[in-house]
């Protein structure tokens, strides 16, 4: 055993630190280094011996040294001690290698697992697969220690694991102090893995200890629960059930379970916080903000989705273990559903009371939502493009590369890219140019081009202007010889009521340019959320799709719906808006076109995984006359138009059960079909088309009658009304007329057209 003069620490926050000071303390003739990522706490431990940021209040020992230079850290360090997170220490490491001294000393106070090419990597191969040099000669601490208490002298015991004796030993007499006691195993696993496996455990319990009627019976229950699945898990790795009792697993998990010490508890409590928060309206500080600088309040406002997807980091890899070895572990995966699935946090509890019924309860189990945040419905799109880069690239380019949201590897990716190339100059060349070596930065790019197409401009002006030229041709349209009244009907109310607590997304059958903006319109004249709404690409000229885009138009290319980062992309757009409470209106395709029912599938799920409540409104539009679609707004109030509002589905409603989210296109489709308007005139025309373009008087009537009945949903009239009405529409403008006691055809092209509007 060679002398030992300097100390090498990586990682520099609150255990790193206090087991740095209490190594100074003990041992007040060696020299500590320590290595911070961050300047700030650098310059607070050399400049006020105290590291402000991670451990404040407590007084560091002047042999102690922080730097920011890893090889100013390790070199000449006769003993090494990792205290990097776990999801940094693998590439911590691989720099750290050249540094390292061939005789070193290697410890690691980090918990958790490391990802390395794609497999799941305890700390000690994460270090030895980064180092080859350290190989069999890593040792692991851990126990129950929280860095508040060992700062301050509490005593504590922890367990120093490791197969080399005598590395084992010298990190052992390095730790040994007045207050702390190091008990040696040769069992590396158990001491790396027990400390690991408590965490999801400690989450549930900072989670559960915020929830209404959950106290200390709940939290016994989970660590009874929670140490089963321990011992399941720990099997795994060949860790038999009295370690996984002893201080580094049992010992370890009542400590950062049960004290407001840790950080994982405080973690957890934190969740709860904002899962269970009750979204409020902007106040006045942040409508400033959000006028000067949009983007930190977007920043601050999706704190809470970052936190979901750190405590989804912690327990992801005991997910994967357990799948791949067929281990029953339901309090993990109830965490795990209410962490990444927004499952509504009563999963957890009600798994926790009986483990045994996890499987029924997720299958009842609904996602928790809460309101949006109201205040930013007149914000640009473009306010959300980091919250939307961020979620798109995240499901191509997380876990390793996998594309886990949608089940893509990035081969396929990149031969899905290659066959979608289209003409576009800069998506030309990042396709051209993508490959294994540089995934990540074109997608990355992709998504960030794709984005800047999509996105709109919207400008509360434009609202405004619109509809005064829609007053403006409402009013030419009196003077004019075609007019016919515009009608809007359905479940305003209800609409008007839902978007104080819910974003609102309505969905359009894909179809002409006018009846979006008669729906438009109608939006605007009855006080209803105005959404940002599509623009087909190529459609109109530049400058008005200049005002079309300040009017809250989004563009939706439907070439390119094949495309799998321009689809996600969209998708992410729309969800993310409705989600923070902007509406939004979606364009549905015919189910003959594959490309947009993937694409609407994708949009739903981006929803479903979206924390707040979203209201649906299927809206549909009949015209009683025919429609010039050559212009999209010429005839657009001299048509007789009528929009209806069907009743809102609201979204938590389709989370109880997998399979009835999945039908919500077909619910939205069955709506449409029920509740659009089917003026009296199409009804003569399809049983004039179908009997050759003449039939008897009452015969004709009969077959109203006979169609109503057979069609399944309500009719504004009565049959013989609906008869007398559609007579007198066709007899007026010269459709059809009367022969004696029957019907004929005079304008067969017409009949043909409105017979058509049946379906």
């Amino acid at each position: 055993m060679r002398q030992i003069h300097r100390i090498a620490i990586i990682g520099a926050g609150s255990w790193g630190t206090a087991v740095a000071k209490s190594i100074a303390e003990s041992k007040p003739h060696l020299e500590i280094t320590m290595w911070a990522y961050e300047r700030s706490v650098a310059a607070s431990i050399n400049e006020a011996h105290e590291n402000r940021e991670y451990l404040p209040g407590i007084a560091l020992p002047p042999n102690i040294h922080a730097v920011t230079s890893l090889a100013a850290a390790l070199k000449g360090s006769s003993a090494v001690i990792f205290a990097t997170p776990s999801k940094a220490l693998y590439d911590i490491a691989l720099k750290s290698g050249e540094y390292i001294e061939d005789d070193a000393y290697v410890a690691f106070l980090t918990k958790g697992f490391c990802r390395v090419e794609g497999r799941i990597c305890t700390i000690s191969q994460a270090i030895e697969q980064a180092v080859p040099k350290l190989k069999g000669r890593v040792i692991a601490v851990s126990g129950p220690s929280h860095a508040e208490e060992v700062s301050q002298h509490f005593h504590t015991s922890l367990f120093v694991g490791g197969t080399h004796a005598e590395s084992r030993a010298v990190i052992a007499a390095l730790l040994d102090s007045e207050y702390i006691r190091c008990r040696q195993t040769d069992d590396l696993r158990a001491v790396e893995v027990g400390g690991t496996l408590k965490n999801p455990a400690a989450i549930a319990a900072g989670i559960i200890s915020e929830l209404p009627r959950c106290g200390d019976n709940l939290a016994g229950a989970l660590m009874s629960a929670a140490l089963c699945e321990m011992i399941r898990l720990g099997a795994l790795f060949g860790i038999s059930a009295e370690h996984m009792v002893d201080i580094s697993g049992l010992g370890d998990l009542v400590a950062t379970a049960l004290s407001d010490h840790s950080r994982n508890r405080r973690f957890g409590k934190d969740i709860a916080l904002q899962i269970m928060k009750k979204k409020s309206p902007l106040g006045l500080w942040d409508r400033i903000v959000l006028k000067v600088r949009p983007q930190s309040l977007m920043q601050r406002m999706s704190k809470r989705v970052n936190y979901l997807a750190e405590g989804a980091y912690a327990i992801e890899p005991l997910i994967e273990l357990a799948a791949s070895a067929d281990i029953s572990i339901p309090v993990y995966r109830a965490l795990y559903e209410v962490l990444m699935n927004r499952r509504d946090p009563s999963l957890l509890i009600e798994t926790i009371k009986d483990p045994d019924r996890f499987e029924e309860l997720l299958h009842l189990a609904k996602i928790h939502v809460s309101e949006p945040r109201r205040g930013l419905e007149n914000v640009r799109g473009g306010v959300f493009r980091d919250l939307i880069r961020i979620a798109a690239a995240e499901s191509f380019v997380a876990k390793g590369g996998a594309n886990v949201a949608l089940g893509h590897e990035p081969e396929e990716v990149i031969r899905n890219l290659k066959e979608c190339i289209s003409d576009d100059k800069r998506e030309k060349s990042i396709i051209e140019a993508i490959g294994a070596g540089n995934y990540r930065e074109s997608v990355v790019a992709l998504i960030s081009h794709y984005l800047a197409e999509i996105e709109d401009d919207f400008r509360s002006f434009a609202r405004w202007l619109f509809y005064a030229y829609a007053a403006a041709c409402r009013i030419r349209g009196l003077f004019s010889t075609q007019r016919e009244r515009i009608t809007v009907d359905g479940a305003i109310a209800e609409i008007r009521s839902a978007r104080k607590t819910a974003g609102v997304v309505y969905f359009l059958p894909a179809g002409k340019t006018i009846d979006l903006f008669l729906v438009l319109w109608a939006i605007i004249a009855h006080r209803l959320p105005f959404p940002r709404f599509p623009l087909a690409e190529g459609e109109t000229g530049n400058l008005r799709r200049l005002f079309l885009k300040m009017l809250g138009a989004y563009s939706l290319d439907r070439n390119k719906l094949k495309n799998l980062v321009y689809r996600e992309t969209l998708s992410r757009y729309l969800a993310i808006l409705a989600g923070h409470g902007v509406p939004v209106l979606a364009s549905y395709a015919a189910e003959s076109d594959p490309a947009a029912e993937i694409y609407h599938s994708a949009f739903l799920t981006s929803l479903y995984s979206h924390a707040t409540e979203i209201v649906m409104v299927p809206v549909s539009v009949s015209f009683r006359g025919r429609v010039d679609t050559s212009s999209a707004t010429k005839p657009l109030f001299i048509s007789g138009g009528h929009v209806r509002f069907s009743k809102p589905l609201v979204l938590s409603e389709f989370t109880r059960q997998c399979r009835s989210f999945s039908d919500i296109p077909k619910i939205v489709a069955e709506r449409w079909n029920k509740d659009r308007r089917i003026f009296p005139h199409w009804v003569l025309c399809r049983i004039l088309a179908e009997a050759d373009h003449r039939i008897e008087t009452k015969t004709a009537e009969g077959m109203v009658h006979q169609f109503m009945k057979r069609a399944g949903r309500t009719f504004d009239d009565s049959p013989s009304r609906t008869f007398r009405k559609g007579l007198r529409y066709l007899e007026k403008r010269g459709i059809a007329a009367r022969e004696g006691d029957a019907i004929v055809s005079v304008d067969r092209e017409s009949v043909a057209y409105f017979s058509s509007l049946l379906g």
